[in-house]
C-alpha cells in the first residue's frame, strides 16, 4: 500500500461522508471501506497495464475512477450520458470532474482513434437496461471506433452469470440484482465481434464488497480486514469452478488494427 493509496482512501472516505451529510444518493458503493479499497485496487491494476496516453472513463458516474486514475498520472476524459447542462452535487470530488455528456445512448462525441484506452467500470451491463436491447453491441462498436488500433478496453465490475450473491438477492428479493449478467465466453465473443482481441479475463468479488442491510457493528468488523479480504478474494477467484460463483468479471481487450486492402 503506497502513500498515494492511503491519501486516496482518505479522500474518498471524506467524499462519502460529505455526500451522506448532504443527502446525496447513489454513493453507497463508497460507504464501506472495502469498497473504497477495491476501487483503489482497480485503479492500480489499470495503471499497471496503461502507463500513459488518453483514457476515456466511459460512464464515469460520480467520478471516483476518473479521480483515482488522474491521481496516478493518466489523462482522463470523464464521459456520461445525460443532458449537457446536468449538474452534479456540490461535493469536492465532483467540482473538477468536467464531464463530457451526450443524450444519445450509444454515439460518442469523439473522433476516431482519439483514445489510447477506454474504461468501462460497472457500465456495460446497464446499457440495454437503460436503453434499447442490442445497444450494448452498438456501444462496443462505438468504443472500438474511438480507440486507436492496439488501444485497450478495460472492463471491470461486469456481473457474472452465476454469481452466488446475486442469486440470493433474486431468490429472496433482497434488493437490486443486475438483469444483465455475462459468462466469460459470452463477453469474449461479443468483444471479438466488435473488433477486439481478449487478452485477459479474471474474476473478482467472490467475497462481498457492500454489506447493505447488515448491522453496523458487523460491517465495522468486516471493514477492519479489508486488505486481508481483498487478498483472499484474489486467491479464491483463481480456484477453478469456485470462481464461477464470483460476482464480477474483469476483462482486458485490445482493439485489432483494421486490415489494409491489398495485404
Amino acid at each position: 500500500m503506497t502513500t498515494t493509496d492511503q491519501q486516496d482512501y482518505a479522500y474518498l472516505q471524506a467524499t462519502a461522508r460529505e455526500a451522506q451529510a448532504k443527502n446525496v444518493p447513489y454513493l453507497f458503493h463508497l460507504n464501506q471501506p472495502i469498497g473504497i479499497w477495491n476501487y483503489i485496487r482497480i485503479a492500480n491494476d489499470i495503471t499497471a497495464q496503461i502507463s500513459h496516453g488518453r483514457l476515456l472513463d466511459w460512464g464515469c458516474g460520480y467520478g471516483q475512477m476518473t479521480y483515482l486514475l488522474r491521481q496516478r498520472g493518466l489523462s482522463v476524459t470523464a464521459f456520461d450520458v445525460g443532458p449537457a447542462d446536468a449538474t452534479l452535487p456540490d461535493i469536492r470530488m465532483y467540482r473538477d470532474l468536467n464531464v463530457v455528456r451526450t443524450e444519445h445512448p450509444t454515439t460518442l462525441p469523439f473522433e476516431p482513434g482519439e483514445f489510447n484506452a477506454v474504461l468501462s467500470c460497472g457500465v456495460l451491463e446497464h446499457v440495454d437496461e437503460q436503453s434499447q436491447p442490442g445497444n450494448e453491441r452498438t456501444s462496443l462498436n462505438e468504443i472500438a471506433r474511438v480507440l486507436q488500433p492496439g488501444g485497450a478496453l478495460l472492463i471491470y465490475q461486469l456481473p457474472q452469470r452465476y454469481a452466488w450473491k446475486e442469486s440470493l438477492i433474486r431468490r429472496f428479493k433482497l434488493g437490486y440484482a443486475h438483469p444483465r449478467r455475462y459468462t466469460a465466453a459470452e463477453i469474449t465473443t461479443m468483444l471479438q465481434n466488435a473488433g477486439f482481441r481478449v487478452r485477459r479475463v479474471r474474476r473478482a468479488n467472490l467475497l462481498p464488497r457492500n454489506l447493505t442491510g447488515v448491522p453496523e457493528r458487523w460491517r465495522t468488523l468486516y471493514s477492519r480486514f479489508s486488505h486481508l479480504l481483498l487478498a483472499l478474494d484474489g486467491l479464491l477467484c483463481r480456484v477453478p469452478l469456485l470462481n464461477q460463483l464470483a460476482g464480477v468479471l474483469e476483462v482486458t481487450a485490445t482493439r485489432i488494427a483494421p486490415l489494409v486492402e491489398g495485404k
